[in-house]
């Protein structure tokens, strides 16, 4: 065996992205090359590092345990070298290169679409990846963890580095015309008598806690109301048609259509307990600049959201909050 037959970084690269891509057709149509072309290269990657890295499935290529060791070390060469790479070929000032974001489909909607456009008209010589996923468990050596990951929860794994970002404010919410034919909403307990929709999410699984003042009430697993997702639009979509209330509603999202009087806001005397924000990536030896400046970039972003405008109103049977920037 040669084990000098190796064709550098290209090798390395094309083990990681076959590695998250799960199959060999995948990473090729990823990497604009033959399924041949992507095949050839593992075989000849496995050969130079005498160790195989796949078991090969009819569903798919699946990491065996030194093919787990092996993505985690070659991530962090990989990271290395492009880094290297940017600080020979730039200059003090240059901010170029690719780099990726993950986050939850509603925010690439409605928030990280425009950010992405706006950093990528800042900096012409960047290119970034918007990748809308919802998984709630990642960790240091999970395929899917991208160069930056925004997500809301719990962490689920110390190992990974995080940035708390400003909670997400929730809200209770339902269309006006819903009140036109169901009974006002006046306390917690009320929310029995009505349509609720849930969201079977990470951060809100167990009971919804709502507190005024003293009192508490406690809405045990909201997940098991009716109808529930982990898809926010779905429920969305279905209050904004008059079909349910939703429970923790996140209050950027509501902003705008609150301000319309598309939604109302109810129970606002009662508060829900916000939802955790962060920003994740992997511990790397070092940072490129692309990276360092992309993620404030998002952070910033992030922080200057949507938020509610004050004195929006909506009565139908109910009282409705004076909205303040808190949302």
């Amino acid at each position: 065996m040669d084990r000098d037959n190796n064709r550098g970084m290209r090798d390395w690269l094309i083990f990681i992205r076959t590695a998250e891509a799960g199959s060999i057709a995948s990473a090729a149509r990823q990497l604009d090359m033959t399924p041949a072309a992507v095949s050839k290269a593992v075989s000849r990657f496995e050969r130079y590092l005498d160790a195989p890295l796949f078991t090969r499935t009819p569903k798919g290529m699946q990491l065996t345990e030194v093919g787990h060791i092996t993505l985690t070390r070659a991530r962090e060469i990989s990271s290395s070298f492009h880094a290297l790479l940017e600080e020979i070929r730039s200059d003090s000032s240059s901010i170029k290169g690719t780099i990726r974001l993950a986050a939850p489909a509603v925010v690439c909607e409605h928030l990280a679409c425009h950010w992405v456009y706006d950093y990528i008209s800042m900096h012409p010589e960047v290119r970034v990846f918007l990748d809308a996923r919802e998984r709630d468990d990642l960790r240091r050596d999970s395929p899917e963890l991208d160069d930056l990951v925004l997500r809301s929860g719990r962490i689920e794994s110390e190992d990974l580095v995080h940035r708390s970002l400003s909670p997400v404010r929730l809200l209770l919410c339902a269309s006006p015309s819903y009140f036109r034919h169901h009974p006002p909403l006046t306390h917690p307990r009320d929310l029995s008598k009505h349509q609720l929709f849930g969201m079977h999410h990470h951060g809100l699984d167990g009971p919804l806690m709502l507190s005024r003042g003293n009192e508490s009430f406690l809405l045990e697993r909201p997940s098991d109301c009716g109808l529930s997702s982990n898809n926010l639009m779905a429920m969305f979509n279905l209050v904004l048609s008059g079909k349910g209330i939703s429970l923790a509603m996140p209050g950027w999202l509501a902003a705008n259509y609150i301000a319309r009087g598309e939604l109302v806001p109810l129970l606002p005397e009662w508060s829900i307990p916000d939802l955790p924000v962060w920003l994740i990536w992997r511990q790397r030896p070092r940072q490129t600049k692309l990276f360092a400046h992309f993620r404030d970039y998002i952070e910033q972003s992030w922080e200057m959201r949507p938020r509610a405008t004050s004195g929006a109103e909506a009565k139908q049977g109910h009282s409705a909050p004076l909205l303040s920037d808190k949302y």
